[in-house]
């Protein structure tokens, strides 16, 4: 009767743990791409283009660098 009272490895306990490497390697992922967006801005910065659309050369909303200083277009270009 003391049979199966450890840890079980069924499919499932197996499903688990793989899905949580893969979340683990996506929010890695995610960090990695915010990283290059991050440096992109401050490249754009460093050559006087910070602010400016790189699609149309327009200046971006102030708000909406507030929220995000990396962003790299305008309203306009994030809607086409």
């Amino acid at each position: 009767m003391g049979q199966g009272l450890g840890r079980a490895t069924t499919p499932h306990s197996a499903d688990t743990d793989m899905g949580e490497t893969h979340i683990i390697g996506a929010t890695s992922i995610d960090r990695d791409e915010e990283l290059q967006r991050v440096e992109a801005a401050l490249k754009r910065l460093e050559r006087g283009q910070f602010g400016h659309c790189l699609y149309c050369g327009d200046r971006i909303d102030l708000e909406r660098l507030q929220h995000d200083p990396a962003v790299e277009s305008c309203d306009m270009c994030e809607e086409d």
